[in-house]
């Protein structure tokens, strides 16, 4: 249920965390089942890029069932490994970016009307590069940056990885953090199927909780 609209000021700086998550088995995710989490850290400076602050780190768990706030049974990744990416007591982000984003989040928990924001690569790349949009994490990347082919067609979570870090960089070359994370809320046509987490129950929600605006002017 839409609950209002957040403005957004124009950030200086700030620390993106990129995730994502991928089933260790190529099928429908259920309770119990292995998953990897892989996440970096890195520092963002309005018309500058991403530093990098850390080097990928992938971690394995467990998918669990757990209640929605309507009551009904879905799956969440375990808060043990919840706890490796958000340590008690530690600053959050500013932002988690990941492929889609809404449906990582929903796995994590946690509210979207402060930090850490959204911001999704894929809804990112639906209205700003829409000619891929269709093509999957991976492809999208391929298709936007083939210079990077060897990095992201290696097996496994890290060229998954790479192919996020390429989108992210694709997507802050054309536009301030704050419009990426209100372009986040929009609402468009789900992710490929092709994706591996595709089966999951929510993949295909693609109704935001929040409507965000994003100010043009730098926070002084």
């Amino acid at each position: 249920m839409m609950e209002g609209v957040v403005h957004l000021p124009r950030w200086p700086a700030g620390r993106i965390c990129l995730v994502d998550i991928t089933p260790t088995a190529w099928e429908v995710p259920y309770h119990g089942a292995s998953i990897t989490l892989c996440c970096r850290e890195g520092f963002f400076e309005d018309g500058a890029g991403m530093t990098w602050l850390t080097e990928v780190t992938c971690r394995l768990g467990q998918l669990e069932e757990s209640l929605d706030e309507n009551g009904r049974p879905h799956l969440t990744i375990s808060d043990r490994l919840f706890r490796s990416l958000m340590p008690v007591g530690r600053p959050m982000p500013l932002v988690l970016a990941g492929y889609h984003m809404s449906f990582l989040r929903r796995l994590m928990g946690g509210p979207h009307d402060r930090p850490p924001f959204n911001l999704c690569l894929y809804r990112g790349l639906r209205q700003l590069c829409p000619w891929v949009a269709d093509f999957g994490l991976q492809l999208s990347a391929i298709e936007l940056v083939p210079e990077n082919i060897p990095l992201m067609t290696r097996s496994g979570p890290q060229a998954r990885f790479a192919s996020a870090e390429t989108l992210l960089d694709v997507l802050l070359a054309r536009l301030p953090v704050n419009r990426l994370v209100a372009l986040s809320t929009a609402a468009v046509p789900p992710p490929p199927e092709e994706e591996p987490l595709s089966g999951m129950s929510g993949w295909c929600n693609m109704t935001p909780d929040r409507v965000f605006v994003a100010d043009q002017e730098k926070e002084t």
